[in-house]
């Protein structure tokens, strides 16, 4: 949610940036119901300041009782009214998304993303590639069939070595980032001006409050056909582990020593995938229920941007020692998450696709989150919001997919990245006999 006192000091910026994010919302109606909320408030504050004074003085008459039972109904009425209004004005700030920073490209959607850089050497085969999903079937390592007779569309079984390349991706995640040392060295290489900070590991929740969700600013609009909602429980599926890692200060004051906070989540993760139909329908790539590591951060706003700068860092470090070859691109306003003032996303190659697919999300959200959640870190002069960082360590499904294709050989077997090896026993090619 952004600062209503920015908006009233800047409507035609706010106005701006909902014109660069091809978003429709009324900042007039905003600021006409954030006047009469004030009103409402001014005049329900002056009755009861009245009706204290009143309350206090000696025994009353009629009239100063009837004055009472009169500024009494008048205060309740305008409770009613404010409520009524209060209602409308959060409905209001809802509607808007956040300020993208100067630096993001103006644009309508992916087409107008804007490529950084291009990392690591395609494989060059002497063979037609094949598809994650003909290696996956042939090495008996993923199952799509049963998952759709078992669950549905868009659901899969990871077997065999499948499941402990997964599980190699979350050792050698947790290894690097809860490791000092690891976060000095890439510091250095991308000359960050950050902590060193290590990041604390986290398995949150995999359910969350309508409340605690909507303050993450997963429920504002075009987002809630998203969610699987369970309504005897009054509780959603999250869609990433940063919708439960972000919301677990809420209406906190964090020490400012301990700052930047950071965590490195582990969850599974339930999307509907609405908005992508008839998109990667057969395979895994695109599914309602994958696991992923999610780093997160509270920081100090100064150095927000910092931390956002050391996510990427992190993020392209490990996809460079797993020798995935990928792109890193700085996401368009009108392609980028609703909480966000910027966003990276790193894309990962697909031989048998000959593209690119987004494989790595990285955020800067500022105060958007917070200032609904109310975290807070202690000031010299008091207490302020923190910003918050979020970013995918690795969506380990789609991580597994592109190891299948970009590792296969012309023998129909699948190499091990060496730097997984260790984690999967020395194993150092996935072949059936």
């Amino acid at each position: 949610m952004l600062d209503i006192k920015f908006i009233r000091e800047n409507p035609e910026k706010v106005k701006e940036a909902l014109k660069k994010r091809n978003v429709i919302a009324d900042v007039e109606l905003l600021l006409e119901l954030d006047q009469q909320r004030r009103i409402l408030l001014n005049k329900k504050e002056t009755l009861q300041a009245d009706q204290n004074k009143r309350s206090k003085s000696g025994p009353k008459d009629e009239g100063e009782r009837e004055a009472l039972k009169k500024n009494k109904e008048q205060i309740k009425a305008l409770e009613d009214e404010s409520a009524e209004v209060e209602q409308k004005f959060t409905a209001a700030m809802y509607s808007l998304p956040n300020i993208p920073f100067d630096d993001v490209p103006v644009g309508k959607d992916e087409a107008n993303n804007k490529v950084l850089r291009e990392v690591g050497e395609r494989p060059h085969f002497d063979f037609t590639p094949l598809s994650y999903i003909e290696i996956g079937e042939k090495l008996d390592l993923v199952d799509t069939e049963r998952g759709a007779k078992v669950s549905g569309a868009r659901f899969g079984y990871l077997k065999h070595e499948a499941p402990l390349l997964e599980f190699a991706i979350v050792q050698f995640v947790l290894q690097r980032l809860t490791n000092r040392e690891y976060i000095k060295k890439v510091i250095k290489e991308h000359a960050v001006d950050t902590t060193d900070k290590a990041f604390i590991p986290l398995v949150p929740p995999v359910m969350i409050k309508p409340e605690a969700f909507r303050k993450m600013g997963k429920l504002d609009p075009g987002q809630e056909e998203e969610r699987y909602y369970l309504p005897k429980d009054e509780l959603y599926l999250i869609g990433s582990a940063e919708h439960t890692t972000g919301a677990m200060h809420a209406d906190e004051i964090l020490k400012r020593e301990i700052l930047p906070h950071r965590h490195i989540a582990f969850s599974t993760a339930f999307r509907r995938e609405a908005g992508s139909y008839g998109k990667d329908t057969r395979g895994l790539f695109r599914v309602h229920q994958f696991d992923k590591l999610e780093m997160f951060s509270f920081v100090e706003p100064s150095k927000s941007q910092a931390e956002h700068d050391l996510f990427l860092a992190l993020q392209e470090s490990m996809m460079r020692e797993l020798a995935i070859p990928y792109r890193a691109v700085l996401v368009c306003t009108g392609d980028m998450v609703w909480t966000d003032a910027k966003q990276y996303d790193l894309e990962s190659w697909f031989p048998s696709q000959n593209a690119y697919r987004e494989t790595h999300s990285t955020s800067n959200s500022t105060d958007f989150q917070t200032r609904r959640l109310n975290v807070k870190y202690h000031t010299d002069d008091g207490s302020e919001l923190v910003h918050t960082i979020n970013g995918t360590a690795f969506a380990i499904g789609r991580t597994v997919l592109a190891i299948l294709e970009n590792y296969q050989t012309k023998e129909g077997t699948v190499r091990v990245p060496k730097a997984l090896q260790s984690y999967m026993g020395g194993l150092q090619e996935i072949t059936r006999e």
